[in-house]
Parts: C-alpha cells; sequence; structure tokens
C-alpha cells in the first residue's frame, strides 16, 4: 500500500523504467548542479531551443528576400532563331542606284536572328510591396515571442524535473528510514523469539514487513534513476553523465513566504500565448493594409540594351555586323475593375479582426482567472504545508517513544506499526507539500511570463 501511494506520488518523475543502465561511474565524477546551473546547460544544449534560433535565422533571411525586391533586378539574354518558312523583305527601288520616283521590288531571305542583352526592372512605386516588407517584420517578432515562449516552456519542464528529482531523493529517505527501523525491530524480535518471550508469528510477521520495506527502498531507488533520466533528457546532456541536485527539498522553506510576496499577478502583459495573439492580430492588420494597397496604381522603369543581327548563313557568323539596340520605359498600371474580389477580401478581413478583439478579450478572461486560481492553489499549499510539517515533527516523535516502548516491553508491535506507517505518510506528505508548492509557483512564472532565467544564458 505504501509502496503504491509513493509510486502514485512520484510518477510524474519517471521518464521510461525500461532503459538501459548507464556505465558506472566513481562517486567522485558526480557533478552537483544547482536549478540556476540546469536551466543554464538546458538552454544551451536543449534541441527545443536551438531549432527556436534557427527559425529566427530563418525568418531573417525570408524577411531579406522580400527586401531584395526593392533592388534593382537584372536579367542577361542571348538568342539565335532560324526560320523554316522564311520572311521576305521587299526594297523599293529608292535604296539602289538612281534613286527613280518608281519602286522595284527586290526580294530577301532571312534565315537566321542572333541576339543578346541585358533588362533591367526597377520598382519605383509599388504600395503592396511596401506594406508586405511590413508583414515581415511582424513575422519577425513571432519568431522571437516563438522562441521566448520555447524557453520560458523549457524552464518550467526543468525546473520541476529538477525538484520532482528531490521529491524523490526525499522519499527515499523516508522510506530507507522506516527499512532501517523495521531490520533492528525485526533483529530485536528474532532475539525475543529464540529466548521464548514471543510467538513465532509476530517474529515471522516483523521479518515480512522488513523485507518489504526493503523492497520498497529498492524500488524508490528506480525512481530516482528514472527521474534523473528525465532531467538529463531535458537538459539535452549524454544520459551518461552522472549528476545529483544541490541541496534538499525542504531548503524552499526559508524562501517560501518571501518569493510569494516578490511574485506581481497585477499584469498578464508578459504572457506569452497573449504576445502571440496580438502579434497575429497585428499581421492580419498587415494583411489588410495590402489589401487596400491593391487600389493603388504601381510604376515600373524598365531597361533594355541588346545587340541583334540577321544573316542568311548561321556559319558566316563572323561576318555579321552586330547593331546596338537599348530601350527605356516607364510603365503606370492602375487596377481598375476585378468583379468586386478586392473588396469582398478586404471586407473579410475586417471581420476577421473583429472577431479577433472578441477572442483576445477571451484569452485576457480566461489567463487572468487562471492566474487567480494559481495564486490561491499556492497559498493553500503554504498552508498544508505548515499542516504537514507539523505531522511529520509529531509522527517523528511518536516513532520514537513506540520504539522505545517496544524495546522495554511496555509496548506491543502493533503501535511500533502504526506509528512506522504514520511517519511514513507524514514524511511522504510534507516533501509532496513542498513539491506542491514549488510546481504551482513554476505554473504561475509561467503564466505570467516574469521567469527571466533564460536572459542569464
Amino acid at each position: 500500500m505504501i509502496l503504491k501511494q509513493f509510486k502514485n506520488i512520484t510518477l510524474s518523475a519517471v521518464l521510461m523504467a525500461s532503459i538501459t543502465l548507464p556505465r558506472m561511474v566513481k562517486a567522485s565524477d558526480t557533478i552537483s548542479i544547482s536549478l540556476s546551473k540546469a536551466i543554464e546547460i538546458g538552454l544551451s544544449k536543449s534541441p527545443t531551443i536551438k531549432i527556436a534560433d534557427k527559425e529566427i535565422q530563418r525568418v531573417d533571411y525570408s524577411k531579406k528576400e522580400k527586401l531584395a525586391a526593392l533592388f534593382p533586378s537584372v536579367s542577361g539574354s542571348a538568342s539565335y532563331s532560324n526560320a523554316i518558312h522564311k520572311p521576305l523583305m521587299y526594297l523599293p527601288k529608292a535604296f539602289g542606284p538612281g534613286f527613280g520616283p518608281g519602286y522595284e521590288a527586290s526580294l530577301f531571305a532571312i534565315d537566321n536572328n542572333f541576339g543578346m542583352g541585358v533588362a533591367v526592372n526597377v520598382p519605383l512605386v509599388s504600395p503592396t510591396l511596401w506594406e508586405s516588407l511590413k508583414m515581415t517584420e511582424v513575422e519577425a517578432q513571432q519568431a522571437l515571442e516563438s522562441a521566448r515562449a520555447s524557453r520560458i516552456d523549457l524552464i518550467n519542464q526543468i525546473t520541476k524535473a529538477y525538484y520532482g528529482l528531490m521529491l524523490v531523493e526525499e522519499q527515499f529517505k523516508v522510506l530507507n528510514k522506516v527499512a532501517d527501523s523495521k531490520y533492528q525491530n525485526a533483529k530485536l524480535i528474532e532475539s525475543k523469539y529464540k529466548q521464548g518471550m514471543i510467538s513465532e508469528f509476530e517474529w515471522i510477521r516483523a521479518d515480512v514487513e522488513a523485507r518489504n520495506a526493503k523492497s520498497s527502498v529498492v524500488a524508490s531507488r528506480s525512481v530516482i534513476y528514472n527521474s534523473l533520466l528525465r532531467l538529463k533528457l531535458l537538459m539535452g546532456i549524454d544520459v551518461n553523465v552522472n549528476i545529483m541536485a544541490e541541496g534538499k527539498l525542504s531548503d524552499a522553506e526559508i524562501a517560501m513566504y518571501a518569493d510569494l510576496l516578490k511574485i506581481n499577478t497585477e499584469s498578464i502583459s508578459n504572457n506569452s500565448d497573449l504576445k502571440i495573439f496580438d502579434l497575429a492580430t497585428n499581421q492580419l492588420e498587415h494583411a489588410l493594409k495590402i489589401q487596400q494597397a491593391g487600389w493603388w496604381p504601381t510604376i515600373m522603369a524598365n531597361y533594355n540594351y541588346q545587340y541583334q543581327t540577321m544573316g542568311m548563313n548561321a556559319m558566316a557568323l563572323k561576318d555579321y555586323k552586330f547593331y546596338p539596340v537599348s530601350s527605356f520605359a516607364v510603365s503606370l498600371s492602375i487596377p481598375i475593375f476585378q468583379g468586386g474580389a478586392r473588396l469582398y477580401k478586404e471586407k473579410q478581413l475586417k471581420i476577421q479582426l473583429e472577431e479577433q478583439k472578441e477572442r483576445r478579450e477571451n484569452l485576457k478572461r480566461s489567463l487572468e482567472v487562471q492566474v487567480l486560481s494559481s495564486l490561491d492553489n499556492i497559498k493553500k499549499t503554504i498552508e498544508k504545508f505548515e499542516s504537514d510539517k507539523e505531522g511529520l515533527r509529531q509522527a517523528e516523535k511518536g516513532l520514537l517513544i513506540a520504539q522505545k516502548r517496544y524495546e522495554v516491553g511496555a509496548g506491543v508491535y502493533l503501535d511500533l506499526t502504526n506509528s512506522e506507517l504514520a511517519y511514513i505518510q507524514a514524511g511522504l506528505q510534507y516533501n509532496q507539500s513542498i513539491f506542491d508548492y514549488l510546481s504551482a509557483k513554476a505554473d504561475l512564472e509561467k503564466l505570467l511570463g516574469t521567469n527571466l532565467t533564460e536572459t542569464k544564458k
């Protein structure tokens, strides 16, 4: 029953029970790390954070790609054509000797046409392009905020995994202490049985309980190992590296009330979900501006420079004379009518923006409720901690009294067993209450977006 309760309490800290045991390392090779150090390592090595940083880099390149549209585009060309059905050209007599008033047509057939050149296009006025470039700024902000959200989420997971490891280590100490007590009691009862002072049944019962307690200790070691694996996984380090958490869970008691006073629950403006939502709304606003910019004229400049020649013998290209041809043009494009498609698209975007306002208000209220609920939960965990702390003190005192009474023959074994059970329950509840407080505090910090540990990277 106690083992089952212990497993339920530590279930969230278990990663996988079927992972191969790591190589053996010396105790001197164990690295002691603090929570801040674990977070620092996680932020530098976690694949999740690396992916988020890569996404920021990708969006930056996307921004530069769209910015390139403002610069002139230059393209080169080369062409050759051969006439299957030859075109005909008639030259009047005026081009020949005499230049008489009449025209005597001469017939020429052109077989080959060669050309090469360069074309330059420059957008002079393009409102749609300008608004599209502003959209890339929003996309860059979204990538940054998504990366920040990934960091806050990872910090939350590492923090809870770190405290989860400390929890199972403290639970192990409680079970180990009771196992040692039961072992000593079993030896004492065996001695009394051999002296004929107690029945064989009482000795067997004590021996069985001592062995069951030892099994619970062995099982708790497996839970500690799995908790270590989960923490290493989140930190992004080799599973063969031997680490241990600094301090103990009860150290949090010192700063418990002071930490509570530091939490500012008046503003949720730093919440990542809210920031990402606002950026999505901003993106819709820019999409509307892009649609509206489509009503405005666009002006493009074009310069074309070519070398051309024509002749009747492709093999005698060296005898051809190339002549340059160049042109400069400015084109004005004015949108007049598209069947109302752009107008209806604008109306759709305006409705979406109105919907976003309602959704944001609903999201804001939901976050405010979550903050109040989390804060109330933290206060209740502190109250529970105070009660559990006193309960543990009384349970330790009761166990000590029961042990002394049984040793001198003033108590019965059932009283001792009940005292041990009460101590186990009190110890587990005491450690669990501290973990619940730390876990709730970490979740509230994530909700408020005020955990700035990532800036220490």
